[in-house]
């Protein structure tokens, strides 16, 4: 009943300019089934100038009542979660069972979002004889955001929800390989009391919609999440242009580091849901494990059997009985087969390590092991079900090791020695970190972001809404 194959551009269904139309792919099956619109710079421009229109009148309005839409948009997402599940489950091939999961955490977030525009506040100083300072805390006007395929829902009210909450219109570009669900999203906005031009969905590619948001005069702030390659072009596209606020959220090689005195039944059933999680499509997953020596046989057994009991049942992402779906597209598919490739020559197969002989964009879960730290595949971000498992004899060689790499998302302790977990959750060189817990542990009341090259800012976190605010200092003489 939701469905469109239309851009969403001032409250409504709208045709691209060019009438161009890209085709989606089940996952399940690698047969076609739906076509979008795909937009380009002129229907950006179009979007924009609806925007302009739409946030001064928004950004006066109370907090009481941006708070309110932001929750109503969270009960209409509850309310259409089935439909919205089926369109995901069929768009990028997340088994429909996972997908509940989904729809809880979007509206959690969207609840969250309304209560910091309630309780947002300013500084006040009388620090100064005479002068009466405070601070504005304004939104930048029209904005942006460009959205990953692999969690297409929760990105999207993870940029809109702040950025609409404090005062922005805002525009998306959806991924061009799961495009559906924010359209969904945007129109539910308007029921749920977002004027028309406040939010705006172009489903599109990032070469012509991306670039064109990127690269927009007007357009004051952008967030994005996805790959390491494209989010450096955004950066220098900032630079071309206007100097455009960014936040980007990038990749990750996710370290998690299992002490020999660690709870490894637990360890090894948490990591197990990390690396599958998404079909491995996950930018927090714990990638790369590091196990103490003295350890190794008893951990590689309970993790085997981790990974089987929760990938038991591989097919059909619209099977209830599903607990491992396919990869989103025939490109991912191919990418992490050529990466098992490489790994073989790289490593030993603990098991798995090849594609099943059916139909659909299917991989068996991989564990590789021996593959030294300058392996590609312990180097290089797969986005499968693809995990790493080496050997460390001291604490000093696994944060080392671990901090090896680019990247900085995600990273794990697992010890029952607090002091030493701590120590060294403190010494990873990561933006998040799990202490007997891993990915995708998260909470909304903190932030989420990276060091390194997994991205620049933060979102989440009671801080969500400043990154879409501009600061404005006011002295007053008396």
């Amino acid at each position: 009943m939701l469905i469109t194959s239309k851009l969403f551009i001032n409250g409504q269904e709208t045709p691209c300019i060019s009438g161009k139309q890209m085709t989606l792919v089940d996952p399940s099956t690698g047969k076609e089934w739906f076509q979008v619109d795909e937009a380009d710079k002129e229907d950006v421009e179009v979007a924009v100038k609806h925007a302009e229109a739409a946030w001064p009148a928004w950004s006066a309005t109370s907090a009481s009542v941006k708070a309110a839409a932001l929750r109503k948009l969270a009960d209409l997402i509850i309310a259409n979660g089935q439909e919205l599940a089926e369109v995901e489950c069929k768009t990028m091939g997340k088994p429909i069972s996972l997908l509940k999961w989904d729809v809880r955490i979007v509206s959690a977030a969207l609840y969250y979002f309304a209560s910091l525009v309630e309780t947002a506040t300013s500084t006040l100083s009388t620090n100064t004889p005479g002068q009466l300072n405070y601070t504005l805390n304004q939104p930048f006007g029209v904005t942006a955001g460009i959205l990953p395929w692999n969690l297409p829902m929760l990105m999207f009210v993870q940029k809109i929800g702040p950025a609409v909450g404090a005062g922005n219109a805002i525009i998306i570009k959806s991924s061009e390989k799961a495009p559906l669900t924010p359209l969904i999203l945007a129109k539910l906005s308007l029921e749920a009391g977002f004027p028309p031009g406040l939010i705006q969905v172009l489903s599109g590619y990032g070469p012509t919609v991306g670039s064109a948001l990127a690269l927009h005069m007007r357009i004051r702030k952008l967030s994005f999440t996805g790959s390491l390659a494209v989010g450096k072009l955004i950066q220098q596209m900032s630079g071309q242009s206007n100097l455009k606020v960014v936040t980007l959220e990038l990749g990750g090689k996710s370290p998690a580091i299992v002490f020999e005195d660690a709870d490894l039944p637990s360890a090894a059933k948490q990591l197990a849901y990390s690396i599958l999680m998404n079909a491995g499509q996950a930018c927090i997953a714990s990638s790369r494990v590091y196990v103490q020596s003295s350890i190794i046989k008893e951990f590689l057994g309970l993790y085997q059997s981790a990974i089987e009991a929760q990938a038991s049942v591989i097919g059909s992402a619209h099977d209830e009985k599903t607990t491992h779906g396919p990869q989103v597209d025939r490109v991912q598919h191919e990418k992490i087969k050529k990466y098992l490739e490489v790994g073989k020559t790289e490593g030993k197969v603990l098991f798995g390590g090849s594609a099943p002989d059916r139909e659909g964009f299917f991989i068996q879960p991989t564990v590789f092991t021996d593959a030294k730290d300058e392996a590609t595949i312990s180097r290089e971000e797969i986005f499968g079900p693809v995990s790493v498992v080496n050997t460390f004899e001291t604490e000093e060689e696994a944060v080392r090791r671990s901090n090896d790499t680019d990247f900085g998302l995600y990273a794990s302790v697992f010890s029952k020695n607090i002091d030493r977990a701590t120590r060294v959750a403190a010494a990873l060189e990561s933006g998040m970190v799990g202490v007997n817990c891993t990915s995708p542990t998260i909470s909304l009341d903190m932030p989420f972001g990276g060091y390194k090259q997994s991205g620049i800012g933060r979102e989440l976190g009671p801080n969500a809404l400043s990154a879409w605010k501009q600061t404005k200092s006011v002295f007053v003489k008396l």
